[in-house]
């Protein structure tokens, strides 16, 4: 019996997560836009600083997501362990030369840009545990070298990307399969850990203790998540308009980016906030979509992993806007400003729509 050959066609990539890919990032310019302009007077003068280097990501991603769209994914599994390396590396360097802001020494000067390694980590992370999980071997070389990286980017500090970075390898062990006491014993385990940092981090201790209680010191630690809660409930139900948000004007810190989802619902309400996350629940429903029905297993274990981590990011973002997660510094996929964030968000993209041009439906 001949073997089926998938073959890649422009006409095989899925078309519905492609508009709702771009209909996402569409909404992320919009407001963008209006969040930004602002503090880019405020500090440069210029209204534009803002808007034209998050047009520069966008243009970049755009252009890397076709490339990974082309790329076939299998391919990817030869360059896991490289990839891997490098990823160590990048994040040893950052560690002892990363730019350090607000505190936290999280990017790597590349001379034309600021490279936030970790969010490319979680990537990786997904495609080297698919890898080993697939072939059955170097289980203890990857383990070994997803907790190196979790505990490089920890030392950061930035414990929402080591989160990341975890829940990318538990991702792909969930949907291999794998037994599932020992998974839940493993996810027990992170978790436990997860604790004890934060319970021995004063910062960190901090962020917890004023995010249960952020009146308590209103002009400080709690600041930024009063002002957050503040914007969404001044939206109502209609909001007040594109353009129109007062909390951006300053009440607000980095409304552009952690803080954009506060933003749209105070200008487009709570209806137009509700249309926004039903792109991104039909984005996750389509891509888990794509993801079961892959070509082989490793497409549809990588596929998964890439999804969740996606979703995961999403739901923390928005729950830390809403109040309901202390807060972590961690951007809107697809939407928020920055460019290490949408590069990274438009890999995941690009290998999506690869894996669905090989798709058995």
């Amino acid at each position: 019996m001949e073997a089926v050959v998938y073959k890649p066609s422009l006409n095989r990539v899925d078309p519905f997560f492609l508009q709702v890919t771009i209909a996402l990032i569409v909404v992320g310019i919009t407001f963008v836009i209006s969040a930004s302009w602002h503090e880019s007077v405020r500090y440069f003068g210029n209204p534009w600083v803002f808007i034209i280097k998050h047009f520069v990501a966008v243009s970049f991603g755009l252009s890397i997501m076709l490339v990974f769209s082309f790329l076939h994914f299998r391919w990817l599994k030869k360059l896991a362990w490289p990839l891997l390396i490098a990823s160590l590396v990048a994040l040893a360097l950052t560690a002892k030369f990363g730019v350090v802001t607000g505190g936290s020494r999280r990017w790597l000067a590349l001379g034309f840009l600021n490279l936030q390694v970790s969010e490319f980590a979680k990537i990786i992370t997904a495609l080297v545990v698919t890898k080993v999980l697939v072939e059955g071997r170097n289980h203890v070389w990857a383990f070994l070298g997803v907790l190196l990286m979790a505990g490089l980017v920890l030392k950061q500090p930035d414990l929402g990307g080591s989160i990341l970075i975890m829940s990318a390898a538990f991702a792909a062990v969930y949907a291999s399969g794998f037994n599932l006491v020992a998974f839940i014993a493993g996810l027990g385990t992170c978790a436990f850990l997860g604790v004890r940092q934060v319970l021995n981090t004063p910062y960190q201790m901090d962020r917890v203790k004023y995010w249960l209680e952020p009146y308590s010191d209103p002009l400080g630690h709690g600041y930024n998540l009063i002002q957050s809660i503040r914007a969404i409930g001044s939206g109502g139900l209609w909001g007040v308009g594109i353009g129109a948000s007062v909390q951006k004007l300053g009440p607000l810190p980095i409304a552009y980016a952690d803080f954009i989802f506060s933003i749209i619902c105070e200008e487009i309400g709570f209806l137009g906030a509700a249309g926004v996350l039903f792109l991104f629940f039909s984005w996750l429903y389509r891509a888990f979509y794509i993801s079961l029905n892959a070509e082989d297993k490793f497409g549809q274990i990588f596929g998964f992993s890439l999804t969740l981590i996606f979703g995961f990011q999403v739901l923390i973002n928005i729950a830390v806007a809403t109040g309901l997660f202390p807060i972590t510094g961690m951007t809107l996929p697809l939407i928020s400003f920055g460019g290490s964030s949408f590069l990274s968000a438009s890999i995941i993209v690009g290998i999506l729509l690869n894996i669905s041009r090989f798709s058995r439906v």
